[in-house]
């Protein structure tokens, strides 16, 4: 089973990737980290057991402050992502208080170390390969 991680414009790699190893590979986990332009394209989600994107609230209700935002790409939802399945399998994890956020913060991927210390009742939680 393959897994993808990708963060930022590698994102848009990934999708292109995806669609060219379609039915080729069996996917399994895909992490999202700080996507750019998330929002412009997407792929059948059903295809992974689990597909989780993190980043920054940008789009949301109560979203934090800009300054707080991800400057680099700002956030958007992965298209398709919160509509696939249940919430313990697909769907969006926010940065969350206490971690750092910054214009150019929220983006850097050496910020995201906090997705590790999820535990298993929390969305988003990363599992170890087994």
């Amino acid at each position: 089973m393959s897994f993808i991680v990708c963060h930022s414009m590698c994102y848009a790699y990934a999708i292109g990737m995806i669609e060219n190893l379609k039915g080729k590979i069996n996917f399994g986990r895909f992490y999202i980290i700080a996507p750019e332009n998330a929002c412009s394209g997407g792929s059948d989600w059903t295809l992974f057991t689990e597909v989780w994107q993190y980043g920054s609230n940008l789009d949301q209700p109560n979203p934090d402050i800009v300054g707080k935002q991800d400057g680099v790409a700002p956030q958007c939802e992965c298209s398709g992502i919160s509509n696939t399945y249940i919430k313990t399998k697909t769907g969006r994890v926010f940065i969350p208080n206490g971690a750092a956020k910054g214009f150019g913060t929220s983006h850097s991927v050496g910020n995201y170390k906090w997705i590790f210390n999820r535990t298993q009742q929390q969305s988003g939680y990363v599992k170890t390969r087994n």
